[in-house]
């Protein structure tokens, strides 16, 4: 079964659809895998975050004919699907968050399908995948690497895809239904739970009135909001520090060139640092390229511990070994660290076994008027599907609550 069609057969089950057509005839999805029912009691509410959890649970629920405003204290959308366009030239452009889609997250692929996004495999199927081992280099062919996996629970290399255009194109298919609901820079300091509803009130003085809250603010951020009353000792004590997250920081650097292709390169490998090297802009409409490293846990500290220059040097001089020549045909260079980003405050969730057993079933539970949404919810930590899935649930929590 083809992609898409597996897509549309996911759909309808998950909708409860049935179409028939043509042998001949395309099969047309007009709904999305987290479609309410029509509500005639339509609430008030108010989702802190406009990343993709709160984006998709304001949809589904202003669809539904609930009243919907969303608070985010970035002055830009998304969260952490963040496609970084600008210093770049030449229409080049790289994510700094997330920016795998494995064939297997049906949901992801789902509202893929519904905003006719177009995708594109993340891996190229030509030149050479290269890795640098203890000083020695050497080269993987596309057959083999794309047989592999980036680690081993994962999907293989070849499943792995991304949206042509960019992956922010799906928050931003989001937000265009939703313009006029969404309040940037505007991020919420308090929390008050009434008898009949709740109050939020944002940094800039402005007081907003709701029935219900959605909460998708990552947990390292949750401790900038005071909440009256108090939220449960379990999310108190993962909020300060007992759910661990992962650091990660992403380097990248461009040149007008794609000289390591004269070495039968395609620009993605690896090194036991450890890193990750990919290539974005392999399937982009340039001669210009775009290298960037991927760092996480301890040598994303190391690096986010370094002032640009340094670390950049530090970079170049050990890719020389990766890519000859490369510290001569770097044009510009843009780190981000999530770490130091203030509304995000880490990478993504990596409890411990202990960690998950005490916390993890209580992150994403209901308290008061308070519904919690994000990945950190759900058991696809640091995935789309994950932030998808819990701003579906949280919307299905109120829809439902309101139904009856």
């Amino acid at each position: 079964m083809k992609r898409r069609d597996f897509i549309r057969t996911s759909l309808l089950a998950t909708a409860g659809l049935t179409l028939i057509s043509c042998e001949d005839q395309e099969i047309v999805i007009d709904d999305t895998p987290g479609r309410l029912t029509k509500t005639n009691n339509p609430k008030d509410i108010i989702i802190i975050g406009a990343g993709i959890s709160g984006l998709v649970a304001g949809f589904e629920l202003k669809r539904a004919g609930h009243n919907v405003t969303i608070l985010e204290a970035r002055d830009r959308i998304g969260g952490r699907i963040f496609t970084v366009r600008e210093p770049f030239s030449n229409g080049i452009f790289a994510e700094a968050g997330a920016a795998r889609i494995p064939d297997n997250h049906d949901i992801t692929l789902g509202y893929i399908d519904y905003f006719n996004l177009s995708l594109n495999p993340f891996y190229p199927d030509g030149g050479n995948y290269t890795q640098l081992l203890d000083g020695e280099k050497s080269y993987i062919e596309p057959d083999v690497f794309l047989e592999d996996r980036p680690w081993p629970t994962s999907v293989t290399h070849k499943e792995y895809s991304k949206i042509e255009s960019g992956n922010d194109q799906l928050p931003e298919a989001l937000y265009e239904t939703l313009m006029d609901n969404v309040h940037l820079s505007e991020p919420a300091i308090s929390i008050e739970q009434m008898n009949d509803g709740v109050r939020v009130e944002t940094d800039n003085g402005a007081t907003y009135l709701g029935d219900k809250i959605i909460c998708t603010l990552p947990l390292p951020v949750l401790n900038k909001v005071s909440f009256s009353p108090s939220l449960s000792t379990q999310k108190q004590e993962a909020i300060n520090g007992g759910y661990t997250y992962n650091t990660a920081t992403r380097v990248m650097f461009t040149s007008p060139t794609r000289f390591w292709e004269n070495e039968g390169q395609n620009g993605f490998g690896k090194t036991d640092w450890p890193e990750e090297i990919w290539h974005p802009s392999w399937d982009q409409d340039s001669t210009a390229g775009l290298l960037l490293t991927y760092l996480r846990r301890d040598k994303a500290i190391e690096a986010d511990a370094l002032n640009d220059a340094v670390r950049n040097i530090q970079i170049l001089n050990r890719w020389e070994n990766v890519f000859p020549g490369v510290q001569n045909n770097i044009t510009h260079a843009y780190t981000h660290s999530w770490a130091k980003e203030e509304w995000s405050g880490a990478g993504w969730p990596a409890p411990t076994e202990e960690e998950e057993e005490a916390y993890g079933s209580s992150l994403g539970l209901v308290e008061g008027h308070i519904h919690f949404a994000g990945e950190h919810t759900t058991e696809y930590h640091g995935w789309m599907q994950g932030a998808l899935l819990s701003g579906i649930r949280a919307a299905n929590e109120i829809n439902d609550g309101a139904m009856t």
